[in-house]
């Protein structure tokens, strides 16, 4: 039988040169642009070009309104006794007490009182106050409660008003301290203060109005509204109410992460 050529030494040599070929092939990698890292809630955040604008945060005291009432003329004395306990319970909380502009919280008390006896000069009155905390911003009840006491035989109508008012001074007290707390409280404020708002494209009029607007308009932010705005040292602070649990990393961060159009920078 003819042996042909291509079964020889030629062929071998020729596989092996195509196996070696084979094991050479390098496939080329396409580099892919990286997109930036996610933060915060899982999206991706471009900081546009152009100016940033320094940002600082600051806690701030929520800012609580009183009113305290008087269901009828004969309880009033009452009811002026009631608020001395509120207003003391509440020095030291971390609460600013407001009597006029935005408040945050309003916390109410009615107060009415009615005669239990008399016998001569001698009076004891039975006591009801209601009390209600308000999340001023929406209206929405926070905590409401009632008290309910009497005070040992006074003498005298006004005597008893104020002894009926310091006999249920600790309930009105224990109520404040476990309820009217910032702990206890599902809302936070914050002042923010931008630097530089000058080279903000339409001015520094432009930016107040736009900031105001964006952080307002965020899920979980109550009220925002200037505080003081500064033209010869391009400044502005803001205030901000807002509910924490919706923010646990912050609400400037927040604030940086979804409205990348400001362009702000953590101070």
């Amino acid at each position: 039988m003819k042996k042909h050529p291509a079964h020889g030494p030629l062929a071998l040599a020729l596989l092996a040169l195509v196996a070696a070929g084979c094991t050479s092939v390098t496939p080329s990698i396409v580099s892919e642009p990286v997109p930036p890292p996610p933060v915060g809630d899982g999206t991706p955040v471009t900081i546009p070009e152009g100016p940033a604008y320094t940002v600082s945060e600051k806690a701030e005291s929520m800012r609580i309104a009183i009113d305290v009432s008087a269901e009828d003329e004969a309880s009033t004395a009452f009811a002026s006794g009631v608020r001395e306990t509120v207003v003391t319970a509440l020095r030291g909380r971390k609460f600013q007490i407001v009597t006029d502009g935005s408040r945050d919280l309003d916390l109410s008390f009615s107060a009415r009182q009615s005669l239990f006896d008399r016998t001569g000069e001698y009076v004891t009155l039975d006591g009801t106050v209601s009390a209600r905390l308000d999340d001023a911003a929406t209206g929405n009840v926070l905590a409401e409660t009632s008290f309910h006491g009497r005070n040992k035989a006074s003498l005298g109508d006004d005597r008893a008003a104020i002894d009926l008012s310091k006999a249920m001074r600790p309930a009105i007290r224990e109520w404040i301290a476990a309820t009217v707390t910032p702990e206890q409280v599902p809302l936070d404020v914050r002042t923010l203060r931008v630097s530089d708002i000058d080279r903000y494209p339409g001015g520094e009029s432009a930016f107040i109005d736009g900031f105001v607007a964006a952080v307002s308009g965020m899920e979980g932010v109550l009220r925002c509204e200037t505080v003081a705005s500064d033209a010869k040292a391009h400044t502005a602070t803001f205030r901000a109410l807002y509910r924490p649990s919706q923010y646990p990393q912050g609400l400037v961060h927040a604030a940086i992460l979804r409205h990348p159009e400001f362009n702000l920078v953590l101070k």
